[in-house]
């Protein structure tokens, strides 16, 4: 997935005045409830549970008249936040995050490092890796040395296409620990490895990890269907579709009855399987599989241009494949909720959301129909504009792109 973005950062405070007394709070592990809690019982009690933390919190907040300079408050609003990371509701811990870090930036360590440290995971799962490296680099550079700092740098530069750079973090990590690799280390290194094209030193190093995790870790269903998705990417690199998609398989199931079907990660799981079921000649299902993706992508806090463009087009692919099994008309919905996601979040003004409405019109144009054909103009007009717009700024040579939507 292509990563972008590099939003506006707060910019760091400095520590209390010489004349300017600060309590002597400290952040205790045992004060952070929410966010301990695993939210793996279903995308609906998971939303009830985190309902319930928010009121306490906002009690808590009504009772507290001096507001986040209560380092109670504070503690609790940082737990909140990173509980909201983890149920994937962005959009309000980027509101919490907001507000806290001017304060925690105040107050110095730990209270700085924790806040920054959990802001780098929200960037992440917002698809901003970018801003997501330079607090991690900030991370490394104030506080000592910390495998679980170097491990999330390493993930971040993954992400980032930046494989020897993540690859040089993940083995810092490993000698920081003492030099033996660990099932957490075996996996980040077999991702690296499949990345870098080294699959069949990668496919054991993920296979022993998710053995491990199951042997090990049990009680964490979400982990290890993380490690069943790296196996099953590695494997389809590798042609063993089949295999491949049995693995997706098992990772959707796990994600399903723990974080529900609209998380991120049941998406990249369903993505996951309807490419090894394209590539097996299964087209229906791998549609199917694909329309459960794309659900996600077009209502998530974390939507982006990227993988709506590539999910239709995917669909457009299949189409071709197979027109007798794939109807786009079942985009129509999905390609609305995606726009109307992207304007409202200010995402539907550049030359990657023309990108998406030029081929969400070609797809409604292909799936026929009056009223399929009225939205596909609309979206058609307002995608070359806005084409045609970034790349005559210079933006991007996207030529071929305003030729394909005449």
């Amino acid at each position: 997935r292509e990563a972008v973005g590099r939003g506006t950062l707060l910019s760091s405070l400095p520590g209390p005045a010489e004349d300017e007394a600060l309590d002597d709070a400290v952040l205790r592990k045992e004060d952070f409830v929410w966010s301990e809690h695993e939210f793996n019982d279903g995308e609906k009690e998971n939303k009830r549970v985190l309902r319930r933390f928010t009121k306490e919190f906002k009690q808590m907040a009504a009772d507290t008249p001096e507001g986040l300079r209560n380092p109670k408050l504070l503690t609790a609003a940082l737990d909140l936040a990173l509980a909201c990371v983890k149920c994937y509701e962005l959009d309000k811990a980027d509101s919490i995050y907001r507000r806290c870090i001017g304060e925690c930036r105040r107050r110095g360590m730990p209270w700085d490092i924790k806040c920054i440290q959990d802001m780098a995971t929200l960037r992440c799962k917002q698809h901003r890796q970018a801003d997501a490296a330079e607090l991690l680099e900030e991370l490394a550079s104030k506080a000592p040395p910390h495998p679980a700092t170097f491990i999330n740098l390493g993930t971040v530069y993954n992400q980032l296409r930046q494989y020897d750079k993540a690859e040089t973090w993940f083995l810092q990590a490993i000698n920081l620990k003492g030099g033996v690799p660990e099932r957490e280390d075996r996996w980040n290194l077999g991702i690296v490895k499949k990345h870098k094209g080294e699959c069949y030193e990668a496919l054991p190093m993920l296979q022993q990890a998710l053995k491990e995790f199951q042997e090990e870790e049990p009680d964490q269903p979400v982990t290890i269907a993380k490690v069943h998705t790296s196996v099953a990417s590695c494997l389809h690199d590798m042609g063993r579709f089949e295999e491949a998609a049995e693995q997706h398989r098992t990772a959707r199931s796990l994600f399903l009855n723990t974080v529900g079907p609209r998380s991120p990660l049941f998406s990249g799981a369903a993505e996951g399987l309807a490419k090894s079921l394209k590539a097996m000649g299964l087209h229906g299902d791998a549609y199917e599989a694909l329309l459960e993706s794309l659900e996600v992508h077009a209502t998530c806090d974390a939507v982006h241009p990227t993988p709506l463009f590539e999910h239709i087009q995917f669909a457009l692919d299949l189409q071709g494949l197979a027109p007798d099994l794939v109807d786009l008309g079942r985009l129509r919905r999905l390609i609305d909720d995606g726009v109307a996601n992207l304007e409202a979040r200010g995402q539907a003004e550049d030359g990657n959301a023309g990108l998406v409405m030029c081929r969400a019109g070609k797809a409604l144009l292909r799936a026929g129909g009056e009223d399929n054909a009225r939205r596909a103009g609309e979206l058609l007009r307002r995608g070359k504009d806005l084409v045609r717009r970034s790349h005559d700024s210079g933006e991007a040579n996207l030529a071929h792109e305003i030729l394909d939507a005449a």
